[in-house]
């Protein structure tokens, strides 16, 4: 069977390897040579991410930081409401369900570290700040790593 090539601009595939025995080895290089015993993450509910599958195998605690679905019935708040250019609901709205979330996000980051040495957080650019924050509290240094700024990002991805 041939394939068909799809040559559509904006098109971009990204393939990251990592060798599974040398994942502890390139942890190590991004944190300074200690090993990771945390990883936390913002991540849909109910689907298993690439961080927790790499968390399991490697025996690495894993945190889902993201608020559960339930929760966020509870308190209104729709799936993809800050992705929908055509939403009409208001900007106040938004930011009120943004820090609504966020707050879950760090009571759930701040207890799941309690005990831990490095973590790794992964999480929307957005929430950055207030995640660095949040770990700034626990944590002696805390480094920042935003993808959106490296020289091989592309916005149209976004």
């Amino acid at each position: 069977m041939e394939a068909k090539l799809d040559l559509r601009t904006g098109q971009v595939g990204i393939v990251i390897g990592v060798l599974r025995i040398r994942f502890q080895d390139f942890l190590g290089e991004i944190t300074g040579g200690y090993r990771v015993d945390l990883i936390c993450e913002e991540a849909k509910h109910g689907e298993l991410s690439i961080a927790e599958q790499l968390a399991r195998e490697e025996h690495i605690r894993y945190h889902n930081i993201e608020m559960p679905p339930a929760q966020r019935a509870e308190l209104g708040i729709p799936a993809f409401y800050t992705v929908d250019p055509e939403s009409e609901i208001s900007p106040e709205q938004k930011a009120l369900w943004n820090d609504q979330r966020e707050g879950h996000m760090v009571y759930e980051l701040l207890r799941a570290v309690e005990g831990a040495r490095v973590v790794i957080v992964i999480c929307g650019v957005l929430h950055m700040p207030i995640l660095i924050h949040a770990l700034s509290s626990k944590f002696h240094r805390v480094e920042q790593y935003n993808i959106t700024t490296m020289p091989w990002f592309d916005e149209s991805l976004l």
